[in-house]
């Protein structure tokens, strides 16, 4: 938990550094009062771990509640929920140690968008929503939240949602009223019926979570009178007005039952967004926010591919959780295939890796790869046993078959000079010289830039070049710490192209190419992914420039796959 700030606490009511409380949590240093309780940070003697530690004092009928809302929350363990460490009385004070969670809440998220003039927006509000949803609609099993409001939701460093306080809202009913951006808004996110002092209940978690999506919309929190979204942000369609109605109902009965149902509705939304307009589908630039670090809400939702969020079934066994990077490494190793089951833990949806949107076009290439592989090894292997078989007849039918021996030594004679022909059949670095003593090499200005997306329309798609690998605008960059709308500038390429056109002499030599065209992609890795030469995506000049390419060592840089052109003529 970040630093509170302290409110009229004097040092005397302070627990002092070192003081151990409930026999196992040792003070650090005092963080700050809130919501009528001290916060500590403090050390957990059973090993060694830092937990955030809140200390009040409560009596009677709200000592009981503690302790029974406390026992139920320690009982409900989930990724997106702060982990309840332990709980007791010390002297005449309740303790609470909590995991001490890192990153920022989602009301400093909020502020710092409003104060850059932006929102959160629908793409990214609907799946940080799916993550505090999910946490509900399991701890309603065992008790109702009660106090949901943006001070209590964080996202830490490594993108995780965790939603905090369970168990706190009637020991402690000041938490359920904060959250808001200035005294003004104080009970926002509070439904009707516990501002009128009823007990909370799950419709009261849904009109909370509705609150906090109606300022994930419009940059504010809920006023009354309402306005619909799309009225107060132009961006919003209007069908997401009767989702946040809903959800915001005055009565509970009128609500939705359960806040997944609140997620599913808005999901809906997207869906139909997505079927009518493949504009409106498409997610937004990630927001940069700037707090003492620059992060995004794409980074802190985790929309990357590093978010450990699939579990692989394979031969009945599930193995996970991982994100999909680590679901690539391991594909590339062998170990998973496209017809592996792989299952996202926060949806439970699930469907064959191959047919994972973000996967299909990894799972075919890796494929085609590991076959390769599998052949060569099987071209290996069979070579081997051959070079056995012919030592062991040599062997067993010593001079008697000495002509057999003598024609199977001229097959092996014949292979291996066979060999040495292919090997001399590569082109030298002589043979290029001698190539570029008689022609003229020049590097024209012809179409050449680096851009994002769009890309060269001509030539049909091909091993070498296939028409989706030059358009990336669906492509959102790289939104980890530090950076992401990065692309190699046009100096970059060129220096790189005149340090290596030397490679490609040997693809164009004996072809009659006048003028090649190079059209290419460079991953944010440096690696060159796909070419069309001339237009022309398949056939052996551009799989030949491709193979070349790969190895000319492009810089790395955060950012989206750059699309760049070259040009050199031959005279």
């Amino acid at each position: 938990m970040s630093p509170l700030l302290s409110a009229d606490m004097k040092p005397k009511d302070q627990i002092a550094a070192g003081t151990l409380i409930g026999g196992r949590f040792q003070i650090q240093r005092f963080l700050g009062e809130e919501c009528g309780s001290d916060v500590y940070q403090a050390q957990d003697s059973q090993g060694g771990a830092s937990v955030s530690l809140r200390v009040f004092t409560a009596k009677g009928m709200t000592l009981s509640a503690a302790e029974a809302d406390l026992a139920q929350a320690a009982r409900v363990p989930h990724k997106n929920l702060a982990t309840l460490v332990a709980w007791g009385l010390d002297g005449n004070r309740v303790y609470v140690a909590s995991e001490a969670v890192d990153g920022a809440s989602l009301r400093q998220i909020f502020d710092a968008r409003r104060n850059e003039g932006n929102v959160i927006g629908l793409n990214h509000a609907h799946v940080l929503l799916g993550h505090v949803a999910n946490a509900l609609d399991t701890v309603h099993s065992a008790l109702i939240h009660g106090g949901v409001n943006p001070a209590a939701i964080r996202v830490t460093g490594a993108g995780r949602v965790k939603l905090t306080d369970l168990g706190l809202s009637r020991a402690l009913p000041a938490l359920a009223r904060r959250g808001g951006p200035d005294s003004n808004s104080h009970g926002a996110y509070l439904a009707p019926e516990m501002s009128a002092g009823e007990e909370p209940s799950p419709a009261a978690d849904v009109y909370s979570l509705a609150a906090i999506l109606y300022e994930m919309l419009t940059g504010h929190p809920p006023a009354s009178p309402l306005w619909p979204p799309s009225q107060v942000n132009s961006a919003i369609p209007p069908a997401v007005d009767a989702v946040v109605a809903r959800g915001m109902a005055p009565l509970p009965e009128t609500r939705f039952s359960r806040p997944r149902e609140l997620w599913d509705a808005l999901g809906a939304v997207l869906a139909s967004m997505a079927g009518s307009s493949p504009a409106a589908a498409a997610p937004p630039k990630p927001a940069r926010l700037t707090m003492g670090k620059s992060f995004s809400v794409a980074d802190a939702v985790r929309l990357t591919e590093e978010y450990e969020r699939w579990l692989i079934q394979k031969d009945k066994l599930d193995f996970g959780p991982f994100s999909l990077a680590q679901v690539m490494a391991q594909m590339d190793k062998g170990i998973f295939g496209g017809d592996d089951i792989i299952v996202d833990v926060d949806s439970g949806d699930r469907q064959k890796i191959r047919e994972h949107p973000q996967l299909v076009e990894f799972t075919r290439l890796n494929e085609r790869r590991l076959e390769a592989q599998r052949r060569a090894q099987a071209e290996r292997a069979h070579e081997h046993v051959e070079r056995k078989k012919g030592r062991w007849t040599l062997l067993i039918i010593g001079t008697a078959v000495l002509a057999l021996a003598g024609g199977l030594a001229w097959f092996i004679h014949k292979r291996v000079a066979a060999k040495d022909d292919v090997l001399a059949s590569r082109v030298s670095e002589a043979d290029v010289d001698a190539f570029l003593k008689d022609v003229k090499i020049s590097f024209p200005e012809h179409k050449r830039g680096v851009r994002h997306g769009g890309g060269p329309g001509a030539g049909p798609g091909g091993v070498a070049g296939r028409a989706e690998d030059f358009n990336n605008n669906m492509d959102l960059g790289d939104v980890s710490q530090g950076g992401g709308d990065a692309i190699l500038d046009e100096g970059t390429i060129d220096r790189v192209m005149h340090a290596n056109y030397r490679r490609l002499v040997p693809c164009i030599m004996g072809r009659g190419v006048p003028t090649i065209e190079v059209d290419f992609v460079v991953q944010p890795t440096g690696r060159v992914k796909a070419v069309r030469v001339n237009g022309q995506g398949k056939g052996p000049l551009p799989m030949c420039i491709l193979n070349q390419m790969q190895a000319f060592g492009f810089p790395a840089y955060k950012g989206k796959s750059t699309i760049a052109s070259w040009s050199m003529s031959i005279r």
